[in-house]
């Protein structure tokens, strides 16, 4: 069969491999699923990976973790899926029929194209499939249920976990997303205005933000525009510090300012500080940003319980520096979370029982459309280069 594999850094060759099979002779077969791709959206962390990571992980890995496919063949224990079924494919998961992916413990779970073969390919793999496939609500759009599979489902764990309150299991071991008043009343900042930090927006007003700021490009309209429609209240230009927008008409106190307090010397970082009269914010989700967004972060949070989230993907190596003064010299009662996107059916299900709903329209993000497999490098291109007017390119098979 034809793949796309991640041949070296800033390089992805189109090969001829094995096509993958269920083995009756491998046990965990028997609940995995071979599938085609009919849709598929490359990634930020695809272009990281390719452009700016350190190289392949093995030889001939297949790269590409978003992606709504055709089932072809399944192992002699699955029960939901059948060949013919269009499913929603989980980015991120469980890795054994009892494990932790639907508890919230999100590193029990593999990844396409990180630790297994992805699907850029004419066919692929799913480990067990009754686990890690979704099946897609009548009248939910494939663009919708494209960007629920991880872009959505990291969105909506960013602001899960700044939540006080997150989802319990039901007893069932599967997570329950619980949303309305999560976030009551709380001020909450999203950093990044790409697909995640918009979605990471859309959670936070479903899970009832008091108040919602983004700092974001200002490079193209749309992400603005998409910003105050998923939920946005201010909008800030990460360049400049200029805002954008101001649903809620703050008024920008005339107050001064440590420069300690602002360690990067940052304008957006001014901005949020005089818009909250010096306080900063209760909640910080960081969608994007380079090193230094961690220093920011601290600056902007709330002393004494702001806590913030990352699911933003760091490049390099090497440490996160913090800011003293913000830390309180270590005493400042500010929280930091890293973490991966849930995975696995149930929480890719719960996405897509939310746009169901007519909730939100996670398919606003798709920008532009690309034809056939041949175009996955074209696509992955300008996932990497930006161009003004894209947040996601979805590529029909």
């Amino acid at each position: 069969m034809k793949a796309y594999v991640f041949s070296k850094k800033g390089k992805i060759e189109l090969r001829e491999l094995p096509a993958p099979v269920l083995d009756p002779s491998i046990p965990e077969d028997a609940y995995a699923a071979i599938l085609r791709p009919k849709y598929l959206a490359p990634c930020s962390s695809d272009a990281h990976t390719v452009y700016a990571g350190a190289g392949p992980r093995r030889e001939d890995l297949i790269l590409g973790h978003e992606g709504i496919a055709e089932v072809l063949e399944t192992g002699t224990m699955v029960k939901d899926f059948r060949p013919g079924d269009l499913v929603a494919v989980a980015a991120v998961m469980p890795d054994a029929p009892e494990g932790h992916g639907h508890e919230g413990s999100h590193f029990s779970a593999t990844k396409l194209g990180r630790n297994i073969d992805g699907m850029w390919a004419e066919r692929f793999k799913v480990p067990q499939a009754d686990q890690n496939l979704a099946r897609i609500p009548a009248g939910v759009s494939m663009e919708a249920a494209l960007m629920a599979v991880d872009m959505m489902a990291t969105g909506f764990t960013a602001a899960a976990a700044a939540a006080k309150n997150c989802g319990r299991p039901d007893g069932s071991g599967q997570e329950v997303l619980r949303t309305e008043g999560l976030l009551s009343g709380l001020s909450v900042l999203v950093i990044g205005s790409g697909a995640v930090g918009l979605m990471a927006v859309a959670a936070a007003h479903s899970m009832g933000a008091g108040r919602i700021f983004c700092i974001g490009t200002d490079k193209s309209r749309i992400n603005l525009d998409l910003a105050v429609r998923y939920g946005a209240d201010l909008y800030i230009s990460y360049r400049d510090g200029h805002v954008m927008y101001d649903r809620a008409a703050l008024e920008m106190k005339d107050i001064i300012i440590d420069p300690r307090a602002n360690a990067t010397g940052d304008k957006a970082v001014e901005t949020v500080l005089r818009l909250t009269g010096g306080e900063g914010v209760d909640r910080i989700l960081i969608c994007g940003g380079g090193p230094d967004v961690y220093i920011k972060a601290c600056d902007m949070l709330r002393y004494g319980s702001g806590t913030a989230v990352n699911v933003a993907y760091i490049e390099g190596s090497g440490t996160i520096p913090l800011p003293i003064f913000s830390l309180g010299r270590g005493m400042a009662g500010k929280s930091f979370v890293f973490t991966l996107s849930r995975g696995g059916r149930s929480w890719v299900e719960q996405m897509l029982a939310v746009v169901r709903e007519g909730r939100l329209d996670p398919g606003l993000l798709v920008t532009h459309h690309l034809q056939g497999f041949d175009s996955i490098p074209e696509a992955l291109e300008q996932m990497y280069r930006r161009p003004e007017g894209l947040i996601k390119i979805m590529v029909e098979v």
